[in-house]
């Protein structure tokens, strides 16, 4: 569905000016309120259901882990200085920007830093000072670099299952983020490095767009992680732009439109309110299905009674059949 002819659907019945464009900057009142109103419709309703068109593939590729080179003569020990953020690792030539976001440990100490910025192949900046006393190369402290933290799409809404099927093929079970955080401090926040074997959500990118996933634990090796989910679903804001949803749920958008669109709610939280019971109620007329099988009815066969009699007895107790079981097979079914 165009969304353009939708809106312009709306315009009619609401006795509203006509779109010829909705990329144009002159936009009416009434027009920009239209479509603020789709808008707002359209990510609802795609916590609805599980729409087809509104499936997406998504990756995460794991990243290996990172240990000093302990071989004689090239040993990548670290020095830091206590109240700097910054630290340098000895012979190291191959750091980069790729490494800001990562995770670095040193041996000597029990603190887990996060990289912030890289000045220079064996220089990195920490997202605080350093804690603990001062070290250096002569202390032999080594490092472990790791990435525990993936953001998911920033169009991500949900799995198209559940949580509990997100990572099933992979073994990597959800749990909640305070058992998450148990699991942590109970290893005095150490990196612990292997397979990841639980994950849970929590947090947002630094953009605040994504939702981010945490692995515990930390993961050993590069691996490609591939799930299916819901989108949220695209911003209407250009001609051509379509709505994601089947044909036959048309009425049930310009009807949700028409609702808001007439009562002009001020307040957002009764706007909220009153959309999420329209799309409930369209939402259960819609599944119903427009075909509906005959139920199968199950009736005692002859063994049956035969049991129920005996159990009664030929106390002058009779039971009354009538003649619905005078007719079945063998079975028991008609």
């Amino acid at each position: 569905m165009l969304a353009l002819d939708v809106l312009n659907e709306l315009a009619d019945r609401l006795r509203w000016p006509q779109m010829d464009t909705i990329e144009n900057a002159t936009l009416t009142k009434q027009q920009r309120k239209l479509l603020r109103l789709m808008n707002t419709v359209l990510k609802a309703m795609s916590g609805t259901n599980d729409w087809p068109m509104m499936r997406k593939e998504g990756t995460i590729v794991l990243v290996a882990s990172e240990l000093s080179d302990t071989t004689s003569g090239t040993e990548q020990y670290v020095t830091a200085t206590q109240n700097s953020d910054t630290i340098t690792i000895a012979n190291m030539t191959a750091l980069d920007q790729s490494y800001v976001g990562r995770a670095i440990q040193v041996s000597t100490d029990q603190y887990i830093y996060r990289i912030v910025d890289v000045p220079s192949a064996s220089t990195l900046k920490l997202n605080r000072a350093w804690v603990s006393d001062s070290i250096t190369a002569a202390d032999e402290a080594t490092f472990t670099i790791a990435v525990d933290r993936y953001a998911l799409p920033d169009d991500f809404d949900r799995p198209t299952d559940s949580f509990e099927s997100f990572f099933a093929p992979y073994g990597i079970e959800p749990i909640g983020v305070e058992e998450f955080q148990m699991r942590r401090r109970r290893r005095g926040y150490q990196m612990q490095l292997g397979e990841p074997s639980v994950y849970t959500v929590f947090g947002l990118n630094e953009g605040q767009t994504a939702e981010i996933l945490h692995f515990d634990p930390w993961p050993k090796s590069a691996r490609m992680l591939v799930y299916t989910y819901i989108q949220v679903h695209p911003d209407i804001d250009s001609d051509n732009d379509k709505i994601l949803f089947p044909p036959k749920y048309r009425e049930v958008i310009i009807e949700t439109i028409l609702q808001l669109a007439l009562r002009d709610y001020e307040d957002s939280a009764k706007a909220q309110a009153t959309l999420n019971d329209l799309l409930r109620q369209y939402n259960q007329l819609m599944s119903a299905p427009s075909v509906t099988e005959q139920a199968l009815v199950i009736r005692p066969d002859k063994s049956i009674r035969q049991s129920i009699r005996r159990s009664f007895g030929n106390g002058g107790l009779r039971v009354n059949w009538g003649t619905t079981f005078d007719n079945v097979d063998a079975t028991g079914l008609d």
